[in-house]
């Protein structure tokens, strides 16, 4: 399965190569940037490959962050999860050493009638009436 995750991935980057190289001259092409803040106006030229790399990172950065909430959550969660299944581990110890205790065999049990393997003899014979 790892072999078949490496294959894709060098498929995946592979084509991401081919599509770079094929638009290398559009990719490289400078353009200007003009933020405008009405006190004042900011202007960079970047080229076009560098601009949607940089649009790609802060995607990727605006999704971490907006994960980091639920990853809080969550993690918070397992923890208060794993300290009461450690209690609850505690107690099924706890009882089953209680049970271990309570049922050991006394010794007048032995000699109950209970445990043989004849049925009692008024059950073995036929009504009489």
């Amino acid at each position: 399965m790892k072999k078949i995750k490496m294959l894709l991935w060098l498929i995946i980057l592979g084509l991401v190569a081919l599509v770079v190289y094929q638009n290398l001259k559009f990719l490289m092409t400078p353009h200007t940037i003009t933020v405008n803040l009405w006190i004042q106006q900011y202007s960079i030229e970047l080229n076009i490959g560098v601009m949607l790399l940089g649009l790609f990172l802060a995607g990727l950065l605006i999704s971490y962050f907006f994960s980091l909430a639920h990853r809080f959550r969550t993690r918070k969660m397992i923890r208060q999860m794993s300290e009461e299944l450690t209690l609850e581990r505690k107690k099924v110890a706890e009882l089953e050493s209680q049970l271990g205790k309570s049922s050991r065999p006394s010794p007048d049990a032995s000699t109950d009638s209970a445990g043989s393997a004849e049925p009692p003899a008024s059950a073995s014979q036929p009504h009489q009436g």
